[in-house]
C-alpha cells in the first residue's frame, strides 16, 4: 500500500539555533514502515518527532500547546505536492537532542486540525537544525547520530559523493548511465529508494534502455499538508543501472512525483548508512557488508490501494487500463477482508495492508454505478 507523503514546507531558510562549537547525540529511532522517528524534549515536553532531511524543524499545533510555545506570524508556503499552505512560526527555547541541548531553534507550526496532526507524531526534525553538523543513520545500530565531530563515523572517501549548491535540503547528482544523470534530494521523509520528478520525466525518457516506461496512469498518491493531491499523469518506470556514490542498484522501480525535485528515500537505508556531512558539504553512502552491487526490482500491483483523511481506501492509481476498477473507486476489501475505515496514524507509520502471493482479489464501489464489483488484480 503505498501510503502519504509528510509534510515539505518550502519556505525561506530558518535561523539556525544556538549550540557548542562541538557537539555529539546519539539517539535510538524507531523505524515504522519506512518512517525513522526519535524521542526528544521541547521546552521540557516530551515529543516524538520524525526525521526528515526533506522538511524544516515542525511543530504539530497540540504539541505546541502542551510545550507553550509561543506562536508568531503566519508564512506561506508549498506542501509536498506544491500547493499552498500556511503556517505560523515558533521557536524552542529548547531542544533536547539525546544529551545535547540546543537552544533558541526556529520551527513551523502546522494549523490546527492540520491533517498532518493524525500521523501520530508530534513534529519533525529538519534540516534547519541538521545542516548545522553531520548527521548518520545506521541500520545496525539503529541510531541517529547528530554531530560536528567526524570521530567513530566510518567515513569512507570512495563512497562519497559532493552536496550540490543549495541552501535548504540534500541535493546530490546520481548516475543512471554514462550520459544520463538526474539530480536527487536525500529525502528521509519519503520511503520509496527513487522517484523522479515529473519535470525531468521528459528528458529521462528519452534516455532509451536507461530510462523505461513501464506504466503510465493517472493517480494521487501523496498527501501534503493541505490534503491529497489532486489526481496527475504518473509514469511507472524501470531503471536498469542507478549509481549512488559509486554504489550500483540495479532494476530499480520507480513511480514519478509531483514534487519539485526527484528524490531518493530511505529505503536506501536498506542497503548501507548514510552520512551527510553538510558542513563539508559530503554526502556518504556506506554498503552493508562491503557490496557495491544489489539488484533490487520490486513488483507493484496493478491497483495502488491509497488511504484518504476521512479513513477510506480508494484506488490512488489503476495501472492495468484493462480492469474495471478506476482511480478513485473506494475499496471495500481486498482478498475477502472487509473494511470500512482505516486509522490513518496506522496506515501511514505501520501500513495496514500486506498482500501475500502475486495476485489478490479487489472489491470495489463502482463510483459510475453505485454498485460493489469484485475483480483481480496482479503483480506485475
Amino acid at each position: 500500500m503505498r501510503l502519504f507523503r509528510l509534510l515539505l514546507l518550502l519556505i525561506a531558510l530558518l535561523p539556525t539555533a544556538g549550540m557548542a562549537q562541538h557537539f555529539r547525540a546519539v539517539v535510538p529511532y524507531v523505524e515504522q514502515n519506512g518512517k525513522f522517528m526519535i524521542d526528544v524534549t521541547v521546552n521540557g515536553t516530551r515529543g516524538r518527532f520524525l526525521l526528515d532531511t526533506g522538511a524544516p524543524c515542525c511543530v504539530s499545533y497540540s504539541f505546541a500547546q502542551r510545550a507553550g510555545l509561543t506562536l508568531g506570524e503566519a508564512q506561506t508556503g508549498q506542501d509536498s505536492n506544491g500547493r499552498p499552505v500556511t503556517a505560523r512560526m515558533a521557536r524552542f527555547d529548547s531542544l533536547r537532542v539525546g544529551s545535547v541541548d540546543f537552544r533558541n531553534v526556529a520551527a513551523m507550526c502546522w494549523p490546527e486540525g492540520s491533517p498532518t496532526e493524525r500521523f501520530g507524531i508530534d513534529g519533525i526534525l529538519g534540516y534547519n537544525l541538521m545542516q548545522m553538523g553531520i548527521i548518520k543513520l545506521s541500520r545496525a545500530t539503529r541510531t541517529f547520530v547528530f554531530t560536528t565531530l567526524t570521530d567513530s563515523l566510518g567515513l569512507d572517501f570512495s563512497c562519497a559523493t559532493p552536496l550540490l549548491p543549495d541552501p535548504y535540503v540534500p541535493l546530490i547528482e546520481v548516475r543512471l548511465d554514462k550520459a544520463v544523470v538526474d539530480t536527487v534530494m536525500f529525502d528521509l521523509g519519503a520511503h520509496a529508494l527513487y522517484e523522479p520528478s515529473v519535470r525531468n520525466y521528459a528528458r529521462l525518457s528519452k534516455a532509451g534502455s536507461a530510462f523505461r516506461t513501464q506504466a503510465s496512469a493517472m493517480g494521487a498518491l501523496s498527501m501534503g499538508a493541505s490534503g491529497i493531491e489532486p489526481p496527475t499523469l504518473k509514469h511507472r518506470v524501470k531503471v536498469p543501472h542507478f549509481k549512488v556514490a559509486g554504489f550500483d542498484f540495479r532494476n530499480v522501480a520507480a513511480v514519478t512525483t509531483g514534487g519539485h525535485d526527484s528524490r531518493i528515500g530511505a529505503r536506501l537505508l536498506q542497503y548501507g548508512d548514510v552520512v551527510i556531512d553538510f558542513r563539508r558539504r559530503t554526502f556518504y553512502f556506506l554498503p552493508h557488508d562491503g557490496k557495491t552491487t544489489a539488484d533490487v526490482y520490486l513488483s507493484d500491483w496493478e491497483v495502488i490501494p491509497t488511504a484518504t483523511l476521512d479513513g477510506k481506501i480508494v484506488a490512488g492509481v489503476v495501472w492495468n487500463k484493462k480492469l474495471p476498477i478506476q482511480q478513485g473507486d473506494r475499496i471495500v476489501a481486498l482478498n475477502g477482508q472487509r473494511f470500512d475505515t482505516i486509522d490513518l496514524a496506522t496506515a501511514t507509520t505501520r501500513g495496514l495492508l500486506s498482500l501475500p502471493g502475486n495476485k489478490a482479489t479487489v472489491t470495489f464501489v463502482n463510483a459510475r454505478t453505485g454498485q460493489e464489483e469484485t475483480t483481480t488484480m496482479r503483480r506485475y
